[in-house]
């Protein structure tokens, strides 16, 4: 065993400081996780385990052996932490690794589609956070105190944290950014104080010195902190796309399965305004609807496209509307259900519009660009309660919509057999599944849920028991298909906020899945499984009335451009009816349009008065409101202060790279200049005795380190370079260099303790030496 031969003191403030390094790197996870439960897991695995380094270092313990010591008390204590119901007498056993393999196979089955930020208290993300920040504390403790590392120490936790920022979210960006950097300039300042060897042992030296670097340190951190937090937002570039995007699709654009995603566009576009709609009645405005289910996910059922021109004939209630898009991206028209006719112009050239039948997907041939304006005619069916209660679930149209996956959780099925026991209406079935889901003592809506849908997030969405529309519409529409009824999952948007006559306003946060079941003789029919919500029209059958989340009104798509007023309404196209020779038609609310010829298929042009309109420009300076001059004033005023400072140790480091005389030369200069300001009259022509005798009349407790200066100034200056060797050892340094600063730093202590509080004052803003 070796003994420490470091100095405590260093030792500690260097542990010290990185440790509150890994802490900012800690405090970087409010970018992917909800909330701040995290925070005081993550504090103390960063100070037990630079705290337990710091106590094997003093024992001397070696670090082959310190190094995996430290690890294995890390990871007992993540256990502990995470697992602690799974070990026995807290020592962790088979269930311990069950537990970890389960909650990590969630983990990498969410991995591809989740969207932060995640909930904490899924164990899962929780432990597999810890572990990187475990790995983190190992790696830049044994870099740092075991390698003798400067600022490489910090790589291992600036790796992690550029990591939990590219797949974050903007939470505390600016804030967590400026404190990583000023924790790790203290903890590199702290790492070169400490791995210099100690140059003197007397105490007043090594309190002048800490008296010099201290400030130095913390105002260094505190401007950079500062500078980065409000220069680097303002960068150029700083605001623009990144060029290659690491956190996922999270824009308004709909990928092929928008469920995935959805809580994408709940969160970060809540209030983004994506499209208008003028419609007969309100709706939910559909997307998409998804009919196999894997294990994964719901997915489109394979399909061809077909135009949408042909006559349609069927029962049902017709919803005839118009869709202008603003910020929505892609190629996905949304309609209310089901979709008929349609028909749609972009910049004044008609589209023609096609659709899947399967999946009732409706599609322009082009991405959408604001002001493109869609006449769609859909056909709800009639249900009521009467009629679906007799309606059978045979006539499936295909056998996918009965299919499930072997890997679903035995919870499912017995939940299932439980809620629809002695029902034998498949209607009744799916209400008592409703309302089950709706029930508030037995699941609560929430976006603190990690997205996903398969096997095991199913699973965990009974065990926690909270989640939001991706959670319920997957989960119903799972169980009805062990009931027996077939089922499929749609993805679109609730109404939209009625914001101007005639018009609804959607905005991200009315993004919403749901359940379809079906019933024969009627069709697909919604119902509504999620708290909170409800689908217009459907309070005969389901019970629920219309609902959806009214907190957010829109007001622009976030980038400070003004919105699109809404055009004219134009007269959608005519449905015409194979079973009656007459041509029905039904206009919103607007001006009077002839009938439509019963042969057309596709719509006629909207009004040729109506244009696009272009997107505004409205202007944006980018500060987001950001404070950002007083906080330039604040780094100004802390720079000018420690400027005096920095620049005397940058004198001082000069004077050591000519070489020891120039150092000497430089420390004799400053002690007579300190000696000076304390009323020494001196001149050029005096010795260094001569000077180290008048410094003791005036100052007599500095005459001892000035003799000694004085003595080695007389050597150098008069011997022959051969009787003196500058280099070699000194009596409290690393050479007699470094002997001769040391007492010129004790000398300017001294100087300056002599002195009032205002002289005090001047002296440290006008003596640069």
């Amino acid at each position: 065993m070796s003994r420490p031969s470091t100095s405590l003191t260093k030792d500690a403030l260097a542990t010290v400081a990185l440790c509150g390094y890994t802490i900012a790197v800690a405090v970087g996870f409010a970018r992917v996780f909800s909330g701040w439960a995290f925070l005081s897991d993550f504090v103390l695995l960063a100070v037990v385990g630079h705290g337990f380094s710091f106590g094997l270092r003093r024992a001397g313990v070696s670090g082959w052996l310190a190094i995996p010591a430290q690890a294995l008390v890390l990871v007992w204590l993540l256990g502990v932490v995470y697992y602690r119901d799974t070990l026995n007498l807290l020592i962790p056993g088979g269930t311990t690794w069950d537990a970890v393999q389960n909650q990590l196979s969630l983990v990498r089955d969410q991995f591809p589609t989740a969207v932060a930020p995640v909930l904490y208290d899924v164990v899962g993300w929780a432990s597999l956070s810890a572990l990187s920040l475990v790995l983190v504390i190992s790696m830049s403790d044994a870099f740092a105190f075991r390698a003798q590392a400067r600022g490489e120490a910090l790589v291992p936790g600036g790796v992690l944290f550029v990591f939990i920022a590219a797949l974050g979210d903007d939470r505390l960006r600016i804030a967590s950014t400026a404190l990583l950097v000023g924790t790790g300039v203290l903890a590199v300042i702290a790492l070169r104080q400490l791995h210099d060897r100690d140059r003197a042992t007397v105490l007043s030296a090594r309190r002048s010195a800490t008296s010099l670097a201290a400030p130095v340190a913390l105002a260094s951190a505190l401007v950079i902190a500062l500078l980065a937090g409000a220069i680097g937002p303002r960068l150029p570039g700083a605001g623009e796309e990144p060029l290659y995007e690491t956190k996922g699709r999270s824009g308004t654009n709909l990928i092929d399965n928008p469920l995935v995603d959805i809580r994408s566009r709940l969160t970060n576009l809540g209030n983004v305004e994506l499209f208008r709609v003028n419609a007969d009645e309100e709706a939910y405005w559909r997307l998409i609807t998804l009919a196999a289910f894997d294990g994964q996910r719901f997915t489109l059922p394979p399909s061809d496209l077909d135009p949408v021109d042909a006559p349609t004939s069927g029962d049902g209630t017709r919803i005839r509307q118009q869709i202008q898009i603003l910020a929505l991206e892609g190629d996905v028209v949304p309609a209310a259900a089901d979709p008929v006719q349609a028909s749609g112009v972009s910049d004044g050239k008609q589209l023609r519009l096609r659709q899947q039948d399967d999946s009732s997907t409706l599609l322009s041939p082009q991405d959408f660009e604001p002001g493109d304006l869609f006449d769609i005619v859909s056909v709800a069916p009639d249900a009521d309660p009467e009629t679906l209660a007799s309606a059978g679930v045979a006539a499936v149209p295909d056998e996918i919509y009965l299919e499930l996956p072997d890997n679903l959780p035995d919870v499912l099925f017995e939940e299932t057999e439980r809620l629809t026991a002695g029902i034998t209406s498949p209607y009744e079935q799916a209400l008592a599944l409703q309302s089950w889901f709706r029930d508030p003592t037995q699941f609560t809506y929430s976006l603190e849920v990690q997205s996903g849908h398969d096997a095991n997030a199913i699973e965990s969405f009974f065990e926690v028991r909270a989640g939001y529309c991706e959670q319920f519409a997957a989960t119903f529409a799972a169980m009805a298909r062990v009931a027996g009824i077939p089922s499929r999952v749609a993805v679109g948007y609730t109404p939209g906020t009625q914001e101007e006559p005639g018009w609804f306003t959607v905005i991200g946060k009315n993004a919403h899945a749901w359940p379809e079941l079906w019933f024969d003789g009627i069709g697909w029919v919604a119902f509504e499984p999620t708290p909170g919500r409800g689908a217009p029209g459907a309070e005969s059958y389901t019970g629920v009335p219309a609902q959806q989340d009214e907190s957010g009104t829109g007001g622009g798509d976030g980038s400070g451009a003004d919105p699109l007023p809404g055009p004219t309404p134009t007269a959608p196209p005519t449905v015409v009816q194979n079973d009656s020779p007459a041509v029905t038609t039904t206009t919103i609310p607007g001006d009077a349009v002839p009938d439509t010829p019963a042969d057309a298929g596709i719509p006629s042009d909207p009004d040729p008065n109506i244009e696009p309109v272009p997107v505004g420009s409205g202007d944006d300076d980018g500060s987001g409101g950001f404070p950002w001059t007083p906080i330039v004033v604040i780094s100004l005023v802390v720079l000018v202060i420690a400027a005096p400072a920095i620049i005397r140790r940058l004198l001082r480091l000069r004077s050591r790279v000519h070489g020891p005389r120039d150092q000497i030369a430089a420390a004799w200069q400053r002690a007579c200049a300190a000696a000076s300001d304390v009323g020494v009259v001196g001149s050029p022509a005096m010795t260094a005795t001569e000077w180290a005798t008048a410094t003791a009349a005036v100052m007599p407790v500095a005459a001892r380190p000035m003799a000694s200066l004085a003595e080695v100034v007389d050597l150098v200056s008069f011997a022959r370079p051969d009787e003196l060797d500058v280099e070699r050892r000194g009596t409290f340094g690393d050479s007699i260099a470094d002997d001769c600063e040391l007492w010129a730093t004790q000398i300017d202590k001294i100087t300056t303790d002599t002195m009032t509080a205002t002289q005090r004052v001047e002296r440290y803003f006008t003596a640069y030496r």
